[in-house]
């Protein structure tokens, strides 16, 4: 029976390479990721935590038998912290101490107090919320205690998906379009930008196709309705005769980007689909108008997608209406909400919300807004001004569609939002309501209208200005390790005897999402199926990929392999382990050497656009620095030559690059080893 020699290319032999946070980062959130490599001959890692370099105030002293570990507890605002990492086996096997790294957390910025009575019958999970004006956000747990923040950055968060991906702006007054669309992480590193060639306002959001769609303003000629501002208008020098086209009309296009090209692929104009003699007439919109010298006609502010039946739904403030539009044609398939002069608006008259704001469309159909009630005073006779939360059931009887209110809260006066805000159903049952008044507020509300959970934002004026709220599982969506079986050390490198041909690898999923992952190995020998497969596993969960080779041919050098594991929805974070295979025996010998081949991390990481590159070589070889793109297309070689014995660093600049994932590669003598690197411009 032959026996097959795998050696990884990771640098740590008995002591662990560390990983993330890097070393001197500054964080913005205090539940921290600790990743560090895989050590040889190891079941399990500790891995400590100090306020001090000389580890005598630990605030964590965990053990861990995977490579990640994400710690929610003791980690403060405004402080610096110490962290290694060593083997710490069953029997008291310890290894020594990895280096120590640093990472500072940065500022609190939120002022969150909360309110609760039975923590039992509260949704689980902690509450993200992006606040206007005062231009940041940040994540709360139930206590109100800041997790997140978005730091000096503007960053005003929007909305997040299934996928846990964060959609928001940030505030840019050196632009023209001075609120540009991203998507972005929790580094407040920015993951995707619009091309911001339009105004985007109110929304952004991916569509299952990785594209991405928002809400742009467009503007229009049009005419000066008769009503009560007419000799505003008129003492002004129009004419304002409701027929003479001589005044901008602002109204909305929706605009899909391809992902990569960022060009338009398709997009949604409300001048071809809504009637212009359908406006508010009774909101104030007109009296604004003669303030702006603009008139801000349809003023969408939600937009959601379903992948089920291929749909748009958006919600129109201006127009009090909520319009669901067919994707693959751009038609209509109904309007819900205020009947105007058109006859447009099919159904749903009798609904009563006005300048509503948020859409969430849930699995059986039904919709949950946040019905500003600006007009309810008109359209459902309240003595003054009051917001809901509002769930719609539509149903469809082959003729028409129809709509009732199935569940509603009504919000004190006092907590009255005339704008913003926002309303969502939690998988419990229950409802977070958000809403301006009360200086920002979100309420937790069960199905049986009794509030659970209160969180008073304390935002500065314009009336706490709070955009939306929604509650998320955390802050950690997509988290995993890859575990090689049976690990060893060979001639001071880790390495694996795999009996009976074969090779195993474990993908622990330690994120709050249940994640798709797919996998590949890939060898210069071709031994092993280098087909791309996926696995579905669930948070919490592991999944092991085992390969078999059905034929081996004796070789007296290495034959590299690669193993790579990508989360589908989240490329930037693919991972690698390079394998070099061997079909002689070896022993095994923890014999360490001196200057040792290795590649550092890239620092910085991400970068834009450069960052610095450091390496050792053991021994004077020729050797190679190369740099690949996600597809494994060579995208250059900054070297190729004879290098001695030592340490080198070199500047790589990507200015001519695109964003993305990229991979640099060192190979000497054989050995290889891989980062990956992320250039975000």
């Amino acid at each position: 029976m032959k026996h097959l020699l795998f050696i990884i290319s990771f640098l740590a032999i008995t002591n662990a390479d560390l990983i993330q946070p890097p070393n001197y980062s500054a964080l913005y959130h205090t539940y921290v990721q600790f990743e560090w490599e895989q050590i040889p001959s190891t079941d399990r890692y500790q891995l400590m935590v100090s306020n001090n370099d000389s580890f005598t105030d630990v605030v964590i002293n965990v053990t861990d038998q995977t490579l990640v570990y994400i710690a929610r507890e003791n980690i403060e605002w405004s402080s610096q912290y110490y962290w290694k990492v060593r083997k710490h086996n069953l029997g008291g096997d310890l290894g020594p101490w990895s280096d120590v790294f640093t990472f500072t957390t940065a500022e609190q910025i939120s002022n969150v107090t909360t309110t609760f009575s039975n923590e039992s019958i509260i949704a689980d999970g902690i509450t993200i919320f992006g606040s206007f004006f005062n231009y940041y956000s940040s994540v709360v747990d139930i206590n109100g205690n800041e997790i997140w923040n978005s730091g000096n950055g503007d960053l005003v968060f929007y909305n997040t998906n299934e996928d846990g991906d964060l959609f928001g702006c940030y505030l840019d007054n050196s632009l023209n379009n001075n609120l540009p669309g991203v998507e972005f992480n929790i580094d407040n590193d920015f993951v995707w930008e619009e091309p911001n060639d339009e105004f985007l306002h109110h929304d952004l959001i991916q569509l299952p196709n990785g594209n991405y769609m928002g809400v742009v303003s467009v503007s229009q000629i049009g005419s000066i309705p008769i009503g009560s501002w007419t000799s505003l208008f008129q003492g002004h020098g129009y004419i304002a005769d409701g027929v003479t086209l001589e005044f901008p009309w602002v109204g909305d296009k929706i605009v899909e980007w391809d992902k990569d090209t960022k060009e338009v692929v398709w997009s949604w104009n409300t001048f071809d689909y809504y009637d212009m003699q359908d406006y508010d007439d009774i909101g104030g919109t007109w009296d604004q108008a003669y303030i702006d010298q603009q008139y801000d006609w349809t003023h969408i502010n939600a937009i959601t997608f379903s992948e089920e039946d291929n749909a748009i739904y958006i919600s129109t403030r201006h127009l009090s209406r909520i319009t669901k539009i067919d994707h693959a044609s751009g038609d209509v398939v109904w309007n819900m909400g205020h009947e105007f002069p058109s006859g447009e608006v099919d159904f749903g008259h009798d609904l009563g919300f006005s300048f509503q704001h948020s859409l969430q469309v849930l699995n059986n159909g039904n919709i949950v807004t946040f019905d500003n009630g600006n007009l309810s005073e008109i359209f459902l006779g309240t003595d003054e001004p009051t917001s809901r939360a509002i769930e719609i059931d539509i149903s469809n009887d082959g003729n028409s569609f129809n709509a009732e209110i199935e569940w509603e809260y009504v919000l004190p006066t006092d907590l009255f939002g005339f704008a913003s805000g926002n309303a969502q159903k939690l998988d419990n049952g229950n409802y977070i309501i958000t809403t301006v008044g009360g200086g920002g507020t979100s309420l937790e509300v069960n199905t049986n209208g009794e509030i659970v959970w209160e969180a008073d934002l304390n935002l500065t004026l314009p009336n706490g200005a709070v955009y939306r709220a929604m509650r998320i599982p955390g802050i950690y969506p997509v988290a995993f390790s890859i575990v090689t079986q049976d690990l060893h050390t060979h001639e001071s490198e880790p390495s694996v005897s795999v009996e009976d041909s074969t090779v195993a690898f474990e993908i622990h999923n330690e994120g709050y999402n249940a994640v798709t992952y797919a996998y590949s190995l890939v060898d210069d020998e071709g031994w092993f199926d280098s087909s791309i497969q996926e696995v579905f596993i669930q948070p919490g969960e592991n999944f092991t990929a085992v390969y078999f080779a059905d034929q081996i041919s004796d070789l007296a050098s290495a034959n590299p392999m690669v193993f790579t594991v990508t989360p589908i929805n989240h490329i930037q974070l693919t991972k690698t382990v390079n394998v070099n295979a061997y079909t002689f025996p070896v022993a095994i010998d923890d014999e360490l050497l001196p200057n040792a081949f290795k590649l550092y991390e890239p620092f910085p990481n991400p970068f834009n656009p450069t960052t610095a590159i450091r390496f050792s070589i053991a021994a004077t070889h020729a050797s190679q620095l190369q740099v690949f793109d996600v597809t494994g297309r060579l995208v250059e070689t900054l070297i190729d030559k004879d290098l001695n014995q030592g340490e080198y660093t070199i500047q790589w600049n990507a200015s001519s690059l695109p964003s993305g994932v990229y991979f640099v590669r060192l190979t000497s003598s054989m050995k290889t080893q891989t980062r990956k690197v992320l250039l975000l411009k």
